[in-house]
């Protein structure tokens, strides 16, 4: 009777941990790289062009000038004006933060380093970005739907972000 017992609560356990739709592991992420997030690229005006990019460069930092604020960093490392973006959020330190939870960005900015124009950069967006998963040195996150808008375009993010965890963003000289 007790080997049934336990055999129900490790059953249980196991599919508790399933409740979040977003989990995904890193081997997962590796041997599905469809499941990896890509941006959409709509550009505006006359000669309008739609692209597909990714972030190439990408870190959280679990402290940053922020007190009790983790930091999130990307780029694209594109070449063309319209696709060379950095996107940077603080949110809720990731120590403190459960797999499943969605991200309350603040701090937030999307913008095109590469360009002249002051309104190629957005401090906005909609959609919903949940940590799917974190380890020790790692965290992914799902990116549903996260749309972002600015004077070179309309940018849609969707997927998982392999991102490496850093304890803290160090300036060297």
């Amino acid at each position: 009777m007790k080997r049934i017992i336990i055999l129900a609560v490790t059953l249980m356990a196991l599919s508790c941990s399933k409740d979040n739709p977003y989990r995904i592991s890193p081997e997962e992420l590796l041997n599905n790289p469809l499941k990896a997030a890509k941006t959409t690229i709509v550009t505006k005006g006359p000669d309008a062009t739609e692209a597909v990019a990714s972030y190439s460069n990408v870190a959280v930092y679990k402290q940053s000038e922020f007190e009790g604020q983790s930091w999130f960093i990307a780029s694209s490392g594109g070449r063309m004006v319209y696709d060379m973006f950095v996107l940077s959020f603080y949110f809720d330190s990731i120590d403190n933060m459960k797999v499943g939870k969605t991200l309350k960005p603040n701090r937030f900015m999307f913008s095109f380093v590469a360009s002249s124009d002051s309104n190629a950069t957005t401090y906005e967006y909609e959609g919903k970005i949940t940590l799917a998963d974190k380890g020790d040195d790692y965290v992914i996150l799902y990116f549903d739907n996260v749309h972002l808008s600015c004077s070179l375009g309309d940018y849609l993010t969707n997927g998982y972000l392999y991102c490496p965890l850093h304890e803290k963003f160090e300036v060297s000289e």
